[in-house]
């Protein structure tokens, strides 16, 4: 076999004896061309350099922001190797690339001196004004988010990547070669740039991810997880991930609402980690990421006491008499969420609206319908409905409308926690409903039903934001509680809707009038209308925390002429 070879002496002299040496009895040399030292910008990215080696070699180096492709090579001259250098957010670093020839100590070393972020670290990276603090949809590339391989374990490609052919996966990770069907031992984390949190209360981040091939594995914080470093990357701190996926589907939901609060103030970096074995390569894909200050998470001081002032909340409507104002509050796990929050009537015994955000933590059922049905701890027993006895509770004995007790924030709703679920059957959150098909199991919850599939992950839904409400300015009649207090029984109900998703709100809104519906079919889009028709209906703001411009497109658009609804 003929070899090029680059040495310092005659190149015609030195191929002449090449030619009639066998390989192991070839001269061991290696050397890279041109430089010694590589220089690379703070944002850093690829690099090549050229080799030339007598024998098969390989590279080493001893910095995990360095990676280096190929790792081993055959003798040949001018080969090209690619280094692949991590941004640095950080202060000038240093490493090196030992490049030998296999069984010999015949070396030659590359040193890689990577400029300093142009963000002075004494200094933080700027504030993102506004809210969400930082958005990010992988299905337009990884932004700013780089790969850092711990141990790629021979495995051939990139192990996490994005699919030109396919962006809706989103950035992914495996460690499976089809082609092969061989499987490596991996670990591998996608880092976040620096994320500045000064300025910014109670924030959380949320990301909809989906997990595969897991096999019969039950501990899924083997393969996947997310940590947080507020020291520039010296230490880690593990944080749960509130919705697990199933691990045997590619079908998105949400993580749920990771709580930062504890990072109140500091400078942070995410890594969302991969590990597999020779046995279990799981694919994570990860579609899209908040961290936004319209937080779901409570913290822990308000656990079980009524929370304290009127939050910028999305859902809320503009709240005019604070004193009627309350919040629920309910852990999910060992983190305390906002469950809902309701103006409540006690002239006629109704909350006027209740307000909360949808997705899939709160619907996600780990609990059974509770049934726990109790007066509400915020609000005093003479000033509320008791409703203890089951079944047409309104009924009067006089051959009358039968009437249901009707959740407003819906049972179905809230099955994450059992407390979550109590707090829904607070006689605060029920309104007399026409029973059965009528209207209470007809229409009303046909439409209950539509705004949980419209919640979903799947639908591509960050937060549906509901406002359900009753009206009591011309109440169709009145009826006893249990305990002989008279009862308004509301003559409409409504629920207006604003649905996140990435960074893009839509909106919708539907109006009941409360009558007998049996026999007279009627669909969600005889009911639906803008919500600035609602709010001239009700009289009530709706989502008043969204911006004025955002706001003003939203609730003039009809839900019709938007396919999302599918009301056409």
């Amino acid at each position: 076999m003929k070899l090029r070879l680059i040495v310092l002496l005659s190149l015609a002299v030195f191929l002449a004896e090449a030619c009639n040496k066998p390989d192991a009895q070839l001269t061991p040399s290696i050397r890279i061309h041109a430089q010694t030292t590589l220089n690379v910008p703070e944002e850093g990215g690829t690099q090549t350099v050229t080799l030339s080696a007598s024998l098969s070699w390989t590279a080493t180096c001893n910095a995990d922001w360095i990676s280096v492709s190929p790792q081993v090579g055959k003798g040949g001259d001018n080969q090209s190797v690619t280094l692949t250098v991590q941004p640095n957010y950080s202060t000038e670093r240093k490493g090196s690339v030992v490049f030998v020839i296999s069984g010999t100590s015949t070396s030659t070393e590359l040193t890689v001196v990577q400029a300093a972020s142009s963000v002075a670290q004494e200094d933080d990276p700027p504030v993102v004004q506004g809210d969400p603090v930082l958005s990010v949809d992988f299905t337009k590339g990884m932004g700013e988010f780089f790969v850092e391989d711990k141990d790629k374990g021979g495995f051939p490609g990139d192990l996490w990547s994005t699919n030109a052919a396919h962006p809706e996966y989103g950035v992914v990770a495996q460690a499976y070669v089809s082609a092969t069907q061989k499987r490596y031992k991996t670990e591998s984390w996608l880092l976040s740039p620096r994320i500045n949190l000064k300025g910014h209360a109670q924030l959380y981040l949320r990301f909809e991810h989906a997990l595969n091939y897991t096999n019969d594995e039950k501990d899924f914080s083997k393969f996947i997880g997310v940590k947080v470093s507020a020291d520039k990357g010296e230490t880690w701190e593990n944080v749960s991930i509130p919705n697990m996926t199933s691990g045997k589907s590619f079908e998105f939901q949400s993580s749920g609402d990771i709580d930062l609060q504890k990072y109140k103030d500091k400078v942070i970096q995410l890594a969302f980690t991969y590990k597999s074995t020779a046995e279990t390569t799981p694919t994570w894909e990860i579609r899209k990421l908040l961290i936004t200050e319209n937080e779901e998470v409570i913290t822990k001081d308000d656990l079980g006491d009524e929370y304290k002032g009127v939050p910028a909340w999305m859902e809320l409507p503009e709240v005019k008499d604070a004193s009627n104002y309350h919040i629920h509050t309910a852990p999910i796990g060992e983190t305390n969420y906002r469950n809902y929050s309701f103006a409540y009537d006690s002239n006629n015994m109704v909350a006027l609206w209740v307000a909360y955000p949808l997705c899939d933590l709160y619907t996600k059922k780990t609990v059974s319908r509770t049934d726990k049905w109790a007066f509400d701890p915020f609000v005093a027993e003479d000033a509320q409905p008791a409703y203890f006895k089951a079944g047409n509770i309104y009924d009067d004995g006089k051959g009358g409308a039968k009437y249901n007790r009707g959740h407003q924030i819906p049972s179905a709703d809230r099955l994450a926690s059992t407390k979550m679920n109590e707090q829904t059957f607070y006689f605060t959150n029920i309104a007399p409903q026409l029973a059965d098909k009528a209207f209470n199991a007809g229409p009303w919850e046909d439409l209950e039903m539509a705004v949980r599939t419209w919640s979903t992950a799947s639908n591509s839904t960050d937060t549906l934001y509901v406002v359900t409400g009753c009206m009591v300015d011309k109440p169709l009649e009145y009826r006893k509680d249990n305990n002989g207090k008279q009862v308004s029984v509301p003559n409409a109900f409504f629920k207006a809707l604003l649905r996140l998703s990435g960074n893009s709100y839509i909106g919708a809104a539907f109006y009941l009038d409360h009558k007998n519906y049996q026999g007279q079919p009627a669909t969600l889009k005889d009911f639906a209308l803008p919500i600035k028709d609602l709010e001239e209906k009700t009289g009530f703001k709706f989502f008043a925390n969204l911006p004025a411009e955002t706001a003003a497109k939203v609730k003039a658009e009809h839900p019709k002429d938007n396919n999302f609804w599918n009301l056409k």
